[in-house]
């Protein structure tokens, strides 16, 4: 009896030893945005839920000033009453200015941080990432850092952005021949809006690309299932195939054409010992939306004519994005990496890839089928 009593005093005393942290005293940390301050310090923006009867409001965003992105936790603590913790960390948003200097000194300490998600989100930002973060949120979300997580997240389903979990950024980063790319942030009327994807240079940002080369972009990196884009096509273009009965006149008015369920699929061959040269053959094909001419799609003839037109403006559209990408020595795509991958002998190496990329030609092959002419069809 006395060995039980003993052994029920031990345990009731160990538990007295074990700190208890309260769903009420923690301010739980859902994103995160780092600056770079005019005198070369991190300004970091921490977005957090709390959930004390007695606030008001479920969320409340913090700032403070450190020398390291850890200190920026030190900093910021002394501006609540909550104990903080980075359990639900979902967002990561970098200034491009504090992205330029190298974005692995930061991502070193979210891979050792256990309790940050390796499926949170980055991003670059145009504006200090603190405006963002305070910025007005006119939908029904808890704050403006899950109202831009759930947008990145919507943006990735419907296939407009590439993956941007931290898993993806250090894949590419760590991949031979390949740099990682982010989506870039910025505001317009007040609200967080994706304006394009950051290209970087290992982990360094260059340049951030506008929508359209942001498509190609992806056409080249990775395969559609069920994506969407508009092209433009010479007003002439199939002048011949207007309808007789229409009112328009042909050629009258610029020929715009946009698709839907967008499926496509690539292969990337590259010349055997030489990394720049290579060939990109692309098969794509989805459904039309809408085309601004009245143009007859009952005609067979009309419809090849229109697949060659998507496809030539295609191809003509990857050069131009091609170019882009050329004149910021960037590799997004992984002609290195897959040149690596078929080559054992004379690799390309992080280093000598980057001066190579100037001299990078590749020769787009792209078919385009229509998969139906309209809505009635």
């Amino acid at each position: 009896m006395m060995k039980w009593s003993s052994l029920l005093v031990v345990l009731f005393l160990l538990a007295g030893c074990i700190p208890k942290s309260y769903i009420e005293t923690l301010g739980i940390i859902s994103a995160v945005g780092y600056d770079l301050t005019e005198d070369e310090r991190i300004r970091g923006t921490l977005v957090m839920y709390q959930f004390d009867a007695g606030e008001t409001s479920t969320s409340q965003v913090v700032t403070g000033e450190a020398d390291t992105s850890k200190g920026i936790r030190f900093a910021t603590s002394r501006l609540t009453s909550h104990q903080l913790v980075s359990g639900q960390v979902r967002l990561e948003i970098f200034e491009n200015e504090l992205a330029k200097r190298g974005m692995m000194k930061y991502m070193d300490t979210l891979q050792r941080d256990a309790a940050i998600s390796d499926m949170g989100y980055l991003a670059t930002s145009e504006v200090p990432s603190e405006e963002l973060l305070k910025s007005g949120n006119d939908e029904d979300r808890p704050n403006t850092g899950n109202y831009i997580q759930e947008l990145i997240k919507k943006s990735i389903k419907e296939e407009a952005i590439p993956n941007a979990v931290l898993t993806s950024f250090l894949h590419d980063y760590y991949d031979t021949g390949k740099d990682p790319i982010l989506p870039s942030l910025t505001l317009e009327d007040d609200k967080a809006v994706i304006n394009g994807i950051s290209l970087f240079q290992d982990d360094r940002y260059v340049h951030t690309t506008s929508h359209e080369h942001t498509f190609y972009i992806m056409l080249m990196k990775q395969e559609f299932d069920h994506g969407q884009f508009q092209v433009q096509l010479p007003k002439d273009a199939l002048e011949k195939y207007h309808k007789k009965e229409s009112i328009d006149q042909p050629g009258e008015n610029a020929l715009h054409v946009s698709i839907h369920e967008l499926n496509s699929e690539h292969a990337i061959t590259p010349s055997k010992g030489d990394p720049t040269k290579q060939s990109f053959k692309l098969k794509m094909e989805g459904r039309l939306l809408e085309i601004t001419q009245d143009i007859d799609l009952k005609n067979e003839e009309a419809v090849e004519t229109l697949e060659k037109e998507i496809a030539k403006q295609i191809k003509e559209h990857l050069q131009e994005t091609l170019q882009v990408l050329i004149d910021n020595k960037v590799d997004p795509v992984g002609f290195g990496a897959k040149y690596n991958t078929q080559n054992r002998t004379n690799r390309v190496t992080k280093e000598n890839w980057r001066e190579q990329i100037p001299s990078l030609q590749v020769d787009f092959d792209v078919s385009f089928k229509l998969l139906r002419y309209g809505i009635s069809e």
